[in-house]
């Protein structure tokens, strides 16, 4: 037999309280009671928490279905989940109409792995993807909203960092993201390191179009392989 479900507690405690003053007398209808009542309690918890899961799932199936929508789209670089070449171009150009009206900078910042291809003459081209993923996974933690991240073709990351203050901050940001990329990445039965090349760009010190400004990031960054890796401006 189904224990019945009550649906308003406040009646149920103001039972179980005229039946403790009843005394001994009323003792098996208080501990009755007391059941019932916890029953409530806890089918009410378990309602909330079931609410709970619904809204967590609503929210998650909403991004999932975002994300396919931008890769519908072509929006995404499938590999990576990060902006492909022609949306970041917008992206750039965006930041350029912003930076004029307001009279600020920003960078980009053009990232190029050290010693790629023999992950992948070694360990296959799998081993390869997955660097590329985690890659893109530092970058992503590392940067703002506001920013924007693309791959630009191979083993090459644009990024695309608005509203910054001065050449400093952005160099010192680059030697952060050298350090990061850096560190070792995980495999499946073993880990590789590798180093980055990074070269910067400043609006509208380096050009005051998107093709002018990843142009010279681009000769940083193949100036800053020449010289050892890490970074150049």
């Amino acid at each position: 037999m189904k224990e019945p479900r009550y649906t308003n507690p406040f009646l149920l405690r103001s039972t179980l309280q005229k039946l403790r003053a009843d005394g001994s007398r009323a003792q098996p209808d208080v501990h009755s009671c007391e059941e019932m009542l916890q029953h409530d309690i806890w089918s009410q918890q378990k309602q909330e928490l079931q609410q709970e899961n619904q809204r967590l799932l609503k929210a998650l199936l909403q991004v999932q279905t975002e994300l396919q929508q931008l890769m519908r789209d072509g929006q995404c670089d499938a590999l990576t989940q990060t902006l492909n070449r022609s949306i970041m171009l917008d992206r750039i150009r965006q930041a350029i109409s912003i930076a004029k009206r307001q009279h600020s900078l920003f960078a980009l910042l053009f990232i190029d792995l050290d010693n790629f291809k023999p992950v992948n003459d070694q360990y296959g081209h799998e081993a390869g993807d997955q660097v590329l993923q985690q890659v893109s996974i530092r970058l992503r933690a590392a940067i703002r909203d506001s920013d924007a991240i693309s791959r630009h073709g191979g083993d090459e990351f644009l990024l695309l960092l608005n509203n910054v203050t001065n050449k400093h901050d952005v160099s010192l940001f680059a030697v952060k993201m050298a350090h990061l990329l850096a560190q070792p990445y995980q495999l499946a039965n073993h880990s590789v390191s590798l180093s980055a090349s990074i070269g910067m760009a400043i609006f509208p010190h380096h050009g005051d179009n998107a093709q002018a400004l990843i142009s010279h990031a681009d000769t940083a960054m193949y100036r800053a392989k020449q010289q050892g890796g890490a970074f150049a401006c």
